[in-house]
């Protein structure tokens, strides 16, 4: 006897390789948390609090809230290993490389640019443009050593 060990295919994935489906957990906990931040937004600020305004604001809040809140429940608790069709290692694609060498290429031009830019703009406009153009190379090149430095020390 042979025994079919093929289990349905969720669109959405499931929580674990064997578990329930995704969206069906995160839909509940999704609209629960929409609620309770539509209720807190709609509390959170002074204006009249009477019936008919107040459940309708609270509704149209959870309206805007829910989908998002879904999504991200979803996103929370998928295992990524049971989306039919999703890749392996979605870190290794291409479209990650072209993503890490345009942020690259962005990073060193901004670099140039700010730097060229504060230097001109010293000598041809006010020098409020240009300490924000040296503020922002400063910036950028303080962040770019402390990433440097974690990245630095992360991998030995």
């Amino acid at each position: 006897m042979s025994e079919k060990t093929t289990q349905k295919q969720y669109r959405f994935g499931r929580i674990k390789p064997n578990g329930t489906p995704a969206l069906r957990l995160a839909a509940p906990i999704g609209l629960a948390v929409a609620i309770g931040m539509g209720v807190a937004l709609w509390f959170a600020f002074p204006h009249p609090h009477d019936g008919v305004r107040t459940w309708l604001g609270i509704t149209v809040a959870c309206a805007c809230l829910a989908p998002v809140m879904i999504a991200l429940s979803w996103t929370l608790l998928v295992d990524r290993s049971t989306i039919p069709g999703a890749i392996a290692h979605p870190e290794h694609n291409v479209e990650t490389s072209w993503y890490d060498q345009a942020a690259k290429d962005s990073f060193h031009l901004l670099l140039a640019v700010t730097g060229i830019g504060a230097a001109i703009a010293s000598f041809c406009l006010p020098s409020t443009v240009s300490w924000t153009l040296a503020a922002v190379f400063v910036f950028t090149a303080v962040a770019f050593g402390i990433s440097y430095l974690i990245h630095k020390v992360g991998d030995r």
